[in-house]
């Protein structure tokens, strides 16, 4: 039988997660070591964007997670802020991060504010997955 079992979609999912990481905090590290031209803003976009895009595609197995201990009912409010907080990363991501196009929401929402929320979000996001990954 041919396919992908639980355990290597969640390797899978982990690898992802890394490069995301990885990516995420070198884009930060563009944005804040380079002036803000209009060159290294187009680079933390794209390297942002690819990192967005690497999280979204590990989000399957996240959801089968948090579905498995909801059921199993082991789940912890921690995981459940995580988890929470993460969907909302993800709907702020989509619209200022991978939203390359000039729609007016895209415009009304991308403001510094807006970033800088998604990245306190984003930091206390890292942090509780960091406690689940190391403490559970």
């Amino acid at each position: 039988m041919s396919g992908i079992n639980t355990y290597e979609s969640m390797l899978i999912s982990f690898n992802l997660q890394k490069i995301a990481l990885i990516l995420i905090i070198t884009g930060f590290i563009i944005l804040r070591v380079g002036k803000l031209s209009k060159g290294k803003l187009n680079k933390h976009d794209m390297i942002s964007t690819f990192g967005y895009l690497l999280v979204v595609l590990s989000v399957p197995y996240m959801i089968n997670f948090t579905y498995d201990i909801i059921v199993s009912q082991t789940v912890s409010p921690v995981i459940l802020t995580h988890s929470l907080i993460g969907i909302v990363i993800l709907l702020l991501g989509f619209i200022v991060v991978i939203n390359r196009r000039s729609w007016k929401i895209k415009r009304r929402l991308k403001t510094k504010a807006n970033m800088q929320t998604l990245l306190v979000l984003w930091l206390v996001n890292f942090i509780l997955g960091s406690y689940i990954a190391l403490l559970t």
